[in-house]
């Protein structure tokens, strides 16, 4: 079985936990992807945002997506899990 850096893309990137959410939008559309990994400003994991998550918690919640950080959907991930 392959390792995960083998199967990897060599761009992988992450959002900042402090990045709003229209910024983290615009980076899975630059990217094509439809999730990015949230880091903290050490480097580690916070958390997952995907795309269903700005439409489910952000746009379906009626929350302003400009002031809505990466990291506040990370932490309601971790309340709802």
């Amino acid at each position: 079985m392959a390792a995960a850096h083998e199967i990897m893309p060599p761009h992988a990137t992450c959002i900042g936990a402090a990045e709003s959410v229209p910024g983290a939008a615009q980076r899975m559309t630059d990217l094509r992807v439809g999730a990015l990994p949230i880091c903290g400003t050490d480097q580690l994991l916070k958390g997952m945002l995907t795309d269903r998550d700005i439409v489910v918690k952000v746009l379906g919640a009626d929350k302003d997506p400009a002031t809505c950080t990466a990291r506040e959907l990370a932490l309601l991930e971790a309340l709802s899990g």
